[in-house]
């Protein structure tokens, strides 16, 4: 958690608030860790004309050269927030909150925040890409969460396993 306050200062001025019309809505989502990962990041999303999101995201704190997985969550109840999982959620108590697991906090995947890109020698993530939506495919957005997956459990890595997680809000 040592660089969310960076992140989210760097989001805040790499939104394009200051030329905001009525046509985009912003959003936002500051990622923190899940299963003891230490991953950070924060996620900028702009919906322009209903039907096109562009989501920005960037992270540290990943494993190095590899591919984690990146995706829109939501719950199936529109009028209830989805959320992002404690500790509390690992009902086997293996340590570990599975998928399966925070299914009942963040829902199943929405949108798949593809392609999926390689991991940086650092650890860090930079990803940006836009697509076309339908107007009610994420609706409502501020009620959505972004999860970053990938984590090496018992010596093999598990693209799976949750390792951050930032629930949606809008900022303008």
């Amino acid at each position: 958690m040592r660089y969310l306050g960076t992140y989210l200062i760097m989001g805040l001025m790499l939104s394009p608030l200051a030329f905001a019309d009525d046509d985009t809505d912003y959003f936002m989502a500051a990622l923190e860790p899940l299963n003891g990962s230490g991953v950070v990041g924060v996620a900028t999303l702009t919906v322009e004309d209903g039907k096109y999101l562009t989501v920005q995201l960037e992270a540290s704190g990943l494993e190095p050269l590899t591919l984690h997985p990146q995706h829109i969550h939501g719950l199936d109840r529109p009028r209830q927030n989805s959320s992002c999982p404690g500790p509390d959620a690992d009902a086997d108590g293996d340590g570990i909150v599975s998928v399966g697991e925070g299914l009942p906090y963040y829902g199943p995947v929405i949108l798949p925040l593809v392609p999926f890109n390689l991991v940086d020698g650092d650890g860090e993530l930079s990803y940006s890409a836009t697509f076309t939506i339908r107007p009610e495919d994420l609706r409502p957005l501020h009620k959505r969460t972004i999860v970053l997956h990938g984590l090496t459990v018992d010596g093999g890595y598990v693209p799976s396993v949750p390792v951050a997680c930032g629930e949606i809000f809008e900022i303008y």
